[in-house]
């Protein structure tokens, strides 16, 4: 299972370019509206167990002052280098010839670009060697930040594997991958995930690095408790066609909503324009479906749209927590978590009366009002 990518960096990024000031990053306060920083309510069971080792053993070696292949046999022995070459479709072959490109200025990576992280090493000098006393803290961390946006009706557990690395195949800042115990390990690429904030101070690196994780864990979380609730396991025949598309963006968007920094919320006021086009998509979409009633074909169509992950990425993730978020700060995370108890259905609906309070907040369109029972 490939990565999630990174939507709401970009969409950061497009707001910025807009001409929105966007805050300074920097470490996480009391007074933060970033809603995953908000107390459980509920006695949640997350565990999170994270390992270092794939990271620490593999600067180790790309600050050797040559390629040593008896000593890059233990690297590729390495879980979560298995793993992630394993998710890669590629070779442990390809892995070794990669590795050993890293140390030559005249080869180029194929698949694992390790290239970057030798020449860049003494970035990264300080976490690692702060990692092993941290990794308890940073677990900690990202199971209250997960446990944050649980519904409150009923305790849920999840338990979650971290393997944290460098140089993993594609774009993706983490991988999710399903290992030899049948359990699922979230392996995070530290030169992606930080990025930029790989100059940040130690504390704030851990606090970024967990609330990655925190979504991965509420990702899992999540999916355990909606299996477990009669709202959203019983069918609802009042949406009619729009089923699949409130399923959908009431399942992508609370863990979305991890993706963004805490520096971002009120996402309304600081990703206004981003929030305009994803929710415009998402009403789009919504009125095509209606207008496909008639039409099996087209109704068909685009059923197989709606299913596939790229709109999950590009419409139902982003939307999703625009919605969430809009709940949040003109309702409260209390109607939030009962919504989302309550199913797609009471999700939309709440995003509706917190929309007709706020100005800030797109309008949902005619066609799913009606659905959720508003008259017109």
């Amino acid at each position: 299972m490939t990565g999630r990518a990174a939507l709401f960096l970009l969409a950061a990024s497009a707001a910025l370019r807009c001409g929105t000031s966007a805050p300074t990053a920097g470490p996480v306060t009391g007074t933060s509206r970033a809603p995953y920083e908000a107390p459980p309510a509920a006695k949640h069971s997350i565990e999170i167990r994270v390992n270092s080792r794939a990271a620490h053993d593999l600067l180790a070696f790309l600050s050797r002052p040559a390629f040593d292949a008896e000593e890059a046999k233990a690297i590729e022995a390495l879980p979560a280098v298995r793993l992630s070459v394993q998710d890669s479709a590629r070779t442990l072959e390809t892995f070794d010839h990669d590795l050993a490109a890293a140390f030559d200025e005249q080869a180029r990576s194929g698949v694992f670009d390790l290239h970057p992280i030798r020449a860049g090493r003494a970035r990264w000098e300080g976490l690692l060697a702060a990692l092993p006393s941290r990794e308890a803290d940073l677990a900690r961390m990202a199971a209250e930040r997960a446990a944050a946006l649980l519904p409150a009706d009923r305790p849920v557990s999840a338990r979650l594997q971290v393997l944290l690395s460098f140089g993993l195949a594609g774009l993706a800042d983490h991988l999710v991958v399903v290992g030899p115990d049948g359990d699922e390990a979230m392996i995070v690429d530290l030169s992606r995930a930080l990025g930029e904030s790989a100059s940040e101070t130690v504390d704030n690196q851990i606090e970024r690095l967990a609330r990655l994780v925190a979504g991965e864990a509420f990702r899992q979380a999540w999916s355990n408790y909606r299996r477990g609730s009669s709202a959203w396991t019983r069918r609802d025949p009042s949406l009619g066609e729009l089923a699949p598309l409130f399923q959908i963006a009431t399942e992508q968007g609370p863990p979305a909503l991890f993706h963004v920094d805490e520096n971002f919320f009120p996402l309304s006021v600081w990703l206004k324009e981003p929030m305009k086009r994803s929710i415009a998509e998402l009403n789009r979409t919504a009125e095509r479906l209606v207008e496909s009633e008639k039409d099996l074909e087209t109704r068909m169509a685009l059923m197989t749209e709606i299913q596939r992950p790229e709109f999950a990425q590009r419409i139902a993730g982003p939307a999703g927590a625009f919605l969430c978020d809009g709940i949040i700060q003109n309702s409260g995370l209390e109607a939030f978590r009962g919504a989302l108890a309550a199913g797609p259905k009471a999700f939309f609906a709440a995003y509706d009366r917190a929309q007709r309070k706020s100005r800030d907040l797109i309008p949902l369109s005619p066609a799913i009002r009606e659905r959720i029972g508003v008259a017109k």
